[in-house]
């Protein structure tokens, strides 16, 4: 199979994985107790009240024609409905929350490739020593601890002692200052640069370093254990046993034949670290306050809002869809060996 006939491949698949995540998205929802109702005008709700707010949201019709209304309208009319108090369309929550989730992944992935990385390498070029053997322990805990708390850690840890803020994406000033603004992207970061509010986009980074800080050093535990195996097993291999004896300096050797195998498996995991990324996204959005998507799933959950839930979610499938796809090209592109 050509790189064209697997990415056709892949494309076909999409549709199938989100009917399945949708489906399961669908089912555990109405499987919780409660209902968008209840949660939102309480148990004690008149029954003529309940009877019309259920018709309004389509919650009077049996299960398997929500499901198939559903469906119908994801597919077919490409609309994630409204929510259920507000009746607003859920693409609204989900076109303002994206830019803070992705400006969080961006900066927590960086965050983990920075630690992971180096740490990976400096624990493969001094494979004997008390720093690699921290490393390998640094890769093994950072990843088990739940990352609400390790969020709640540096909040105490870090925060306090730093004054760094620990909640909101800004300071209410400026949450202020920035609606005003003359040009507005949705990127807290660029549209304060673009505006020249310097004081913005300061503000913006320091409420951010703490949450991109939580989420990468999460994840930054799988790349330093991918770096170090890779690196490892290069450096002992016959082509860098044959640089060394051209008097090829140690660390040129690592970078130039240890760090280039690397980045095979680094690429992959990269990718395979998106649904990670997202997940954590959840529980860091929700521990720092930051208004993203992640946050928005969990007010929906909290709310029953089947159509924020189930929006959000799809936004997140479609996001590790495409990236998993665009990984496979670049892993194309960089190994000449992969054949589709």
């Amino acid at each position: 199979m050509g790189l064209k006939e697997h990415i056709l491949y892949r494309l076909a698949l999409t549709p199938l994985m989100l009917l399945v995540l949708l489906t399961l998205v669908f089912v555990l929802m109405r499987v919780l107790p409660g209902d968008p109702i209840t949660m939102l005008e309480g148990k004690n709700i008149p029954e003529e009240v309940l009877a019309r707010r259920r018709a309004e949201l389509g919650l009077d019709k049996p299960l398997h024609v929500q499901y198939l209304n559903y469906l119908y309208s994801v597919f077919v009319k490409l609309d994630l409905g409204v929510t259920a108090l507000e009746r607003i369309p859920v693409g609204y929550y989900i076109a303002a929350r994206l830019p803070a989730t992705v400006d969080l992944a961006i900066a927590a992935t960086a965050v983990a490739l920075s630690i992971g990385v180096l740490m990976g390498i400096l624990s493969a070029r001094y494979e004997e020593s008390w720093f690699s053997q921290f490393a390998r322990v640094y890769s093994s805990v950072v990843y088990s601890i739940p990352v609400f708390y390790l969020g709640l850690l540096l909040q105490v840890g870090v925060a306090r002692p730093s004054g760094l803020p620990t909640t909101g994406r800004l300071s209410p000033i400026n949450m202020v200052l920035l609606d005003s603004l003359p040009v507005k992207t949705g990127f807290v970061l660029l549209d304060s640069l673009l505006n020249w509010r310097l004081d913005i986009a300061v503000d913006y980074v320091a409420h951010m370093l703490l949450p991109a800080l939580t989420l990468g050093v999460y994840i930054s535990g799988v790349f330093t254990r991918v770096t170090y195996l890779s690196v490892g097993e290069a450096m002992v291999q016959d082509y860098t046993r044959a640089a060394r004896a051209r008097g090829i300096r140690e660390w040129r050797v690592v970078a130039r034949y240890g760090f280039r195998n690397a980045l095979i498996p680094l690429l992959t995991m990269a990718g395979l670290q998106v649904a990670a990324l997202l997940g954590g996204a959840v529980l860091t959005e929700t521990t720092f306050n930051w208004e993203g998507l992640g946050l928005l799933v969990y007010e929906g959950v909290l709310k029953r809002d089947y159509a924020i839930v189930q929006g959000t979610v799809t936004i997140y499938a479609l996001i590790v869809a495409i990236v998993s796809l665009v990984v496979d090209v670049a892993y194309s592109l960089v190994d000449p060996r992969v054949r589709y």
